[in-house]
């Protein structure tokens, strides 16, 4: 399934993603994390350690995109914002030491902690992805 979602991203090339929406733009981030990471721990376990830290580092860098993301001068909720923040920074620093240390239990920990919020992002009603500009 991991390499289903990386075949996926693969595929999509530029001009596409600027045409998505922005609900679909961050569903592809969330699918690419959790497709590098499952690849992630098999470069772990054969010892690929090239690959591994290409992954890990592509995988912060797009916590890095979902950070820039956040609307943090949101009215009605800030703290759902700054939650995130934090927990894609916890992330970002969990994915460095599964890096040094080719942990790969920090890799599982991650990954979970993205697909828990991806179910919450998928369970956005259709009507409300994508707000009027």
């Amino acid at each position: 399934m991991a390499h289903v979602s990386l075949k996926k991203y693969s595929q999509v090339r530029a001009s596409n993603i600027a045409e998505m929406a922005p609900y679909e733009q961050i569903n592809l981030i969330f699918s690419n994390i959790i497709g590098r990471l499952a690849a992630t721990k098999g470069f772990i376990e054969r010892k690929e350690i090239e690959k591994k830290g290409e992954n890990l580092s592509a995988c912060i860098l797009l916590l890095g995109a979902l950070q820039d993301a956040l609307n943090l001068e949101v009215e009605q909720d800030p703290s759902i914002s700054d939650n995130l923040l934090a927990l894609y920074a916890y992330c970002q620093r969990k994915l460095t030491q599964a890096n040094i240390n080719n942990d790969i239990e920090a890799v599982v920990e991650v990954s979970s902690i993205i697909k828990e919020i991806k179910e919450g992002w998928d369970s956005i009603p259709a009507d409300q992805r994508n707000p009027a500009v």
